[in-house]
């Protein structure tokens, strides 16, 4: 009875059990479901569905690690989908949607903080837009409404005031004699429609001096400066059309000298110490006090006056080049040649040329000194011995035998295990092995770089060992073995010095090594025999030249004669006969050659070897060469009644005519040709270069004036002779920051190429000279030939075209 009681309860409670693990296993499979469809909408960057099904998996498995995971990388991946979807929405003004998708970010991770902080953002832009009254305003944060005008203060301020008169040139016959400094000043400023005013302290004997100067065909800052210069004064201008002139002194120049504050920026630079001795020699030419360097932005800090600033401006521009790169091809060959002969006929035995016959001495036959009978009887399983009264008993010992007996030993006590036998054995071995290794290595100028092609081995340096083993039976004293690596193959080290176009010098270090064998040291550690070929040179190549570093030939022979002493020394037959001979010869041969290509020089121009004024010795003074401009004649504010031309007033050369202390105004009417074409033209010039070589042209552009775009130029050249394989923006068009587009079109096979550069839409031109472009060349065909221009566009800031004159150059390829 109590027995099928127990069998109904142990089969409910199977039943309960395998209805429980069922549930779970329902459980199981629509988690795993839930799992899979979240990863499917994963992939397809779809979060939200992810999250939701991701937390369907959780909530069937909650103990399930993974589902949990994966549920916590959606909530991350969504919430973070919604704040760069509510980022874009304010960008584009829409500030109820962006707050929308900050909320919905926030619901599905509560735990992003960059939610939070953007919806607070969001929000107080939703306020400040009610009561902003700037339409620009809208869609910005407070902090980007600060950036925004902090942006705005510093484009609006300026640099030193520029004189804008009306007149660029005076007369052809401009001269005053007799005239007082403070007239002459009043007079010229007066012919360029500016005004003077002079320090209240201007009293000194030269200001009361009267001059005699001929300011013939002078810009007015030419007029202004040559009459600082003999009446002793400074002058400044203090706004467009207005100067101040006091006396030339070290305090009046301290006291109303302007001064002017510069970033200038070195990317050339490839070091902190280069970049420090640029800094270094602005600072002791220029001898400027005020002169910082920030090493990590590689910028220089400068607060000079405008002519020190712009002294600054032309001694980076000249020394932060980019710097030449050369291209070296490597050649290593190594060859080496192992070639072993044996040759032996002669008696032998042992499998070893020579006789060796063991011979061992057996005692049998002679009477020992004392015997003893000894009768013994073997009964299994016991043995008895049984030794006759009277006697005594003597161990027995092998080989031994007794001294008085010795003159009974004869051969018969000799015995020999093995007879000499016949030895012929010829052999030869040949071993040849070839190693070409061919790196190649590209390198700045002045900078080491490194190749290493190759293995590293290891080799034991040292060990540490126990006490313990030391006295211990079965513990090995060896603990750690502590090793390094050794560097094998081919290490390349070059430190190339670019002097031309054509010419290297480099310093170059190549080792090749190998591991030759390996040498036992006990212990069980094997060391490895590292050969090594060193080569240290530094030599002047020219491009594309070929140059054999260094070669190592080294040869090996070795001969080995056994045989039988006295028979193998027998003349021509007792080598052959009675010995054997054994003959090596090793030969181990390296080559290094070495061919550099320049694929890079620095770009010097004619402006940066040329030399600047730069005023005396106390005051540092830059000129900059006039560019002549069309008359700008001011407008007048109120309509005026037309009214008959009138001829200009001649300008008076008498003292009397020149004698008024106020401006009067002085109209010109404006000239025909008064503004100068711009000229296109290539240099350096003519040109000069080996077949197979390369060579850079400069697209140089002279008088540019508000130039904004340039293009397309038309090159044409021979192609049978050249190809253009590169062509790149100069620095005329990039000297103040702006970006440059350019697009080029090379037809190697026609011989003809285009280029159009283009300045950033919306900003102004430039004016100057300087390189527009840089054209690399190849030199393919011997001959003579020429590279012109066919046509060229120049266009200023107004897109309308200015005049430009072109210019071509002279070919010879050798």
């Amino acid at each position: 009875m109590m027995n099928s009681k127990y069998l109904r309860v142990v089969v409910g409670l199977a039943l309960a059990i395998f209805a429980g693990v069922a549930a779970m296993e329902a459980k199981t499979r629509q988690g795993e479901k839930d799992f899979k469809a979240g990863q499917t909408a994963e992939l397809k960057n779809d979060w939200d569905t992810a999250v939701t099904m991701y937390q369907k998996a959780v909530d069937e498995a909650p103990t399930e690690l993974t589902y949990q995971i994966a549920m916590r990388r959606a909530r991350f991946q969504a919430a973070q989908k919604h704040v760069e979807a509510g980022v874009k929405l304010r960008g584009e003004n829409k500030i109820p949607e962006a707050v929308q998708e900050f909320q919905k970010a926030i619901v599905i991770d509560p735990s992003s903080s960059i939610a939070i902080q953007e919806l607070k953002r969001t929000q107080q832009m939703l306020l400040d837009g009610v009561n902003s009254t700037d339409p620009n305003a809208a869609g910005l944060t407070a902090t980007e409404k600060m950036r925004r005008e902090e942006t705005a203060r510093v484009e609006a301020i300026t640099g030193p005031p520029q004189l804008r008169p009306t007149l660029q040139r005076l007369p052809a016959a401009m001269k005053m004699n007799g005239s007082m400094p403070q007239t002459m000043y009043r007079t010229v400023a007066s012919l360029g429609g500016l005004y003077v005013v002079f320090d209240p302290q201007y009293s000194y004997p030269a200001a009361n001096k009267p001059f005699d100067v001929n300011l013939d065909n002078m810009t007015i800052e030419e007029a202004f400066d040559y009459l600082a210069f003999i009446t002793h004064t400074f002058w400044k201008p203090i706004s467009s059309n207005t100067i101040f002139v006091c006396e030339d002194s070290t305090t009046k120049r301290r006291d109303y000298e302007d001064e002017v504050t510069k970033v200038f920026y070195m990317p050339n630079a490839s070091s902190v110490q280069e970049f420090q001795e640029i800094a270094n020699a602005i600072r002791t030419v220029t001898e400027i006090r005020h002169l910082f360097t920030v090493n990590g932005g590689r910028a220089l800090i400068v607060r000079a006056t405008a002519d020190q600033v712009a002294l600054v401006e032309k001694l980076v521009h000249d020394l932060d080049k980019p710097k030449a790169e050369v291209i070296v091809d490597i050649m290593i060959m190594q060859a080496n040649t192992t070639r072993s002969k044996q040759l032996a006929a002669t008696i032998a035995s042992g499998g070893t040329a020579g006789i060796n016959v063991p011979l061992t001495f057996t005692p049998g036959g002679v009477a020992a000194a004392n015997s003893t009978t000894t009768t013994t009887t073997s009964t299994s399983p016991t043995t008895t011995t049984t030794t006759l009264p009277g006697t005594t008993t003597t161990p027995s010992v092998t080989g031994a035998v007794a001294l008085n007996q010795l003159g009974h030993i004869s051969t018969a006590n000799i015995t020999t295990s093995s007879l000499p036998g016949a030895l012929l054995e010829a052999m030869l071995t040949d071993t040849k092995t070839k190693v070409l290794n061919s790196p190649q290595v590209r390198a700045s100028d002045g900078m080491k770089s490194e190749l290493h092609v190759g293995l590293r081995i290891p080799y034991a340096t040292g060990s540490l060992g126990s006490a313990v083993g030391a006295t211990t039976v079965g513990v090995s004293p060896l603990v750690q073995t502590q090793f390094s690596f050794a560097d094998t193959g081919v290490e390349v080290v070059i430190q190339p010095t670019v002097h031309s176009a054509d010419e290297l010098t480099m310093h170059v270090e190549i080792t090749v090594s190998s591991v030759q064998q390996y040498e036992n040291l006990g212990g069980g550690i094997s060391q490895p025999v590292i050969s090594q070929e060193k080569n240290i040179t530094d030599v002047r190549m020219r491009n594309n030249e070929v140059s054999l570093l260094g070669g190592l030939n080294q040869t090996t022979d070795s001969n080995t004669l056994n045989g039988i002493p006295g028979l193998a020394s027998i003349p021509v037959l007792g080598k052959f006969l009675f010995g054997s001979t054994s003959t090596e010869k090793d030969s181990d041969q390296i080559v290094i050659a070495m061919v550099p290509h320049i694929v890079r020089t620095p770009d010097y121009s004619p402006e940066n070897l040329r030399g600047i004024f730069a005023g005396t010795d106390q005051n540092i003074k830059i000129v900059h060469a006039q560019i002549d401009k069309p008359l700008i004649i001011p407008t007048v504010a109120a309509p005026v009644a037309a009214a008959p031309p009138v001829a200009p007033t001649p300008v008076a050369t008498a003292p009397q005519a020149v004698a008024a202390q106020a401006p009067v105004p002085f109209a010109v009417p404006p000239a025909a040709g008064v503004a100068g074409g711009a000229r296109l033209s290539f240099l350096p010039n003519p040109i000069q270069a080996a077949q197979n070589g390369t060579f850079t042209l400069t697209l140089q552009l002279d008088g540019a004036l508000d130039a904004s775009s340039l293009g397309p130029v038309q090159i044409k050249f021979d192609p049978a002779q050249l190809h253009l394989s590169d062509a790149a923006a100069g620095d005329l068009l990039t000297r103040d920051g702006v970006r440059v587009t350019i697009a080029k079109d090379i037809r190697n096979d026609a011989g003809e190429a285009s280029l159009t550069l283009t300045r950033l839409a919306g900003a102004s031109g430039v004016s100057g000279s300087g390189a527009v472009a840089t054209l690399t060349f190849n030199a393919v065909g011997k001959g003579t030939g020429t590279v012109s221009m066919t046509g060229a566009t120049l266009a200023n800031s107004q897109s309308q075209p200015l005049p430009v004159l072109l210019g071509s150059v002279p070919v010879t390829i050798e």
